[in-house]
């Protein structure tokens, strides 16, 4: 009975401290597709690493974040932006990822479930990479995501 009770208590403190949750999305710049018996390039061009880039700094400037790129341990980081002073700051982080560009966005909220900001900073990332790259900008579900990129908050 003791056990019993020592582990609903668990689950009510479990429940009432809620729990820790990070929203994060992935968004990925796919190469371009290739001829009929051209190989396929292993690498990310610098014109598309730097329109990405551009971008990307655009919405940063414009929500007022803060230019992490130098300070970014991440291998192939192409730019990395977070909010200054904010209780819940959202990351930007874009690096390549063999042939294509990884954009994660990461925040870690309140509470369980996407925030207002957070999800209107996603639709405007994917709306301007869209318009750069068209069909080619793909959200990835989170069991088919890049990994050694960015970790959590």
């Amino acid at each position: 009975m003791k056990h019993w009770i020592a582990g609903l208590s668990l689950v009510v403190a479990l429940v009432v401290t809620g729990c820790d949750t990070v929203n994060h999305s992935q968004l990925q710049v796919l190469p371009p597709p290739t001829e009929r018996g051209t190989p396929a390039v292993a690498t990310v061009p610098a014109a598309e690493r730097m329109a990405v880039k551009q971008v990307l700094t655009e919405i940063a400037v414009k929500h007022r974040f803060e230019d992490r790129t130098e300070l970014s341990l991440i291998p192939e980081t192409v730019c990395s932006f977070a909010q200054p002073d904010v209780k819940y700051p959202v990351r930007i982080v874009a690096w390549v990822t063999k042939d294509r560009i990884s954009i994660d966005l990461i925040q870690k909220p309140p509470s369980t479930g996407e925030t207002i900001a957070y999800r209107n900073l996603r639709d405007e990332i994917m709306s301007a990479l869209n318009k750069q790259f068209g069909t080619r900008v793909k959200m990835i579900h989170k069991m088919d995501q890049a990994t050694g990129g960015p970790a959590a908050p």
